[in-house]
């Protein structure tokens, strides 16, 4: 099993940069625009192979979701939120400048959860982090509202979280998903909230642009 090695500050200074979201510049976040040449840098300081840094990229989702919440299109003010699968926490972030009491910044990867502090950091807010995996151990029981950005991308996890998502919505708890053209987004029981064609990186989407919509669990 490879050892967990997070980042050094020198590289990430150099290779994932803080800086404005794009569309939502009120939150500035560590990102890369290129991930290949961040994988290769981190491989070559650690002395090892490294899974696929997602952690890096501020993906479509996360940059409409954190605009609709800033411009108030979700309301967080005085909610308790979960960011399930994080990442750098830009849409937690976004939360907590809105007004949110409490978020919660959930990831399984402990490099994402490192960068989803040095984010909470730069933009001076607060985040409850937690490294759980949630299918397991289950939502916090006092939350209000589950923002998820860009899950629906893999087939086992989303068989894993779409049915305990369901059931949060069936208790009352508000869920809404950030989703730019994944393949295994849920199709039925779902709002539209808000739609937006955006342009992405070429190289790491396949394409140049992506229709990004916020869809609200209804079922």
């Amino acid at each position: 099993m490879t050892e967990i090695h997070i980042p050094s500050n020198e590289l990430l200074a150099r290779e994932v940069p803080l800086r404005p979201v794009a569309l939502c510049p009120e939150v500035r976040a560590h990102y890369s625009d290129n991930l290949y040449d961040l994988w290769r840098a981190w491989e070559a300081e650690s002395g090892d192979t490294r899974e696929i840094p997602y952690w890096c990229v501020v993906w479509p989702g996360a940059a409409v979701m954190a605009r609709q919440i800033i411009d108030g299109g979700i309301e967080v003010t005085g909610k308790n939120v979960l960011e399930l699968g994080c990442g750098g926490a830009v849409a937690a972030i976004a939360a907590a400048l809105a007004g949110a009491r409490r978020v919660v910044a959930n990831d399984i990867d402990p490099v994402a959860l490192h960068l989803a502090r040095l984010n909470a950091q730069a933009n001076e807010v607060t985040l409850t982090l937690d490294d759980r995996d949630l299918s397991v151990a289950g939502f916090p029981g006092d939350t209000d509202l589950i923002l998820v950005v860009e899950m629906f991308y893999e087939k086992a996890p989303s068989e894993r979280f779409l049915p305990l998502l369901a059931e949060a919505r069936q208790r009352g708890v508000r869920v809404v998903v950030a989703d730019g053209e994944r393949s295994f987004t849920p199709k039925d029981g779902v709002a539209v909230l808000a739609e937006q064609t955006v342009d992405v990186h070429d190289e790491l989407e396949g394409r140049p642009r992506r229709h990004v919509r916020l869809l609200e669990l209804t079922g």
